[in-house]
């Protein structure tokens, strides 16, 4: 009878700032699973930005975290960081993990009425319990799916710092997505864009052009409520 352990081969850490090879560093990571101290294994940010390939040193298990020590052997260069890094958040996180903001899309009557009120409610959050939000790389398939006919579609920048009701990222149909359980407040939101199918009568909604199309980038530089056309 046997037993199974499993190894991780990706350590992560935002400490040290800096590495350089050669040079032995400590590390503390929470969790039982102990790393691959053989073959060489990738040190990233907690955000899977690639920084180096390491050796582990020495390491000690405990029930609450692993410590120990690692080797630099190879700090990555800007391109090998870049491709890397893809990878990594590819395989390990979800689309809008990173970003600072998620995005609701609504129609224009919708959303005057609830700046009116001072937060949104629709009927998602009394038929499910919470409202349908999207990560950008999602925007364009859900605008298709359900917002073929609507005429005035928008969609709403929303700060996930700002946003007084819970939020849970939760899987659904090809991706993980944003859910606020209970009214959004409408404060959080940054910017509201107008969204145009085209000729074709589809959307093709990529929100990072459209704001920086309009010197958008940076949606928290705006103080008041603002509408993009």
């Amino acid at each position: 009878m046997g037993f199974h352990v499993e190894l991780n081969n990706i350590l992560r850490s935002d400490e040290p700032e800096t590495v350089v090879e050669q040079t032995v560093y400590d590390f503390r990571k929470t969790g039982s699973r102990i790393f691959f101290d053989d073959i060489p294994i990738w040190l990233t940010r907690m955000d899977w930005t690639a920084i180096a390939e390491i050796q582990i040193t020495r390491q000690a298990r405990t029930p609450q975290a692993v410590e120990g020590q690692f080797r630099v052997l190879h700090v990555y260069s800007a391109e090998s960081q870049a491709w890397l890094t893809t990878v990594f958040r590819r395989m390990y996180s979800f689309d809008g993990q990173f970003d600072p903001y998620f995005y609701l899309l609504e129609t224009e009557r919708e959303l005057r009425a609830a700046s009116e009120r001072g937060f949104l409610v629709r009927h998602d959050l009394k038929d499910n319990g919470f409202i349908h939000a999207s990560p950008a790389g999602q925007l364009t398939r859900v605008a298709n799916k359900y917002y073929r006919d609507v005429k005035d579609l928008r969609c709403a920048v929303v700060a996930k710092n700002k946003v007084l009701a819970q939020i849970k990222y939760e899987p659904a149909t090809a991706g993980v997505y944003p859910h606020i359980f209970g009214p959004l407040n409408m404060d959080a939101i940054e910017q509201i864009v107008d969204i145009v199918p085209g000729a074709n009568g589809l959307y093709d909604i990529d929100i990072a052009k459209l704001l920086a199309e309009r010197n958008l980038t940076n949606p928290s530089d705006n103080d008041r409520l603002q509408r993009t056309s």
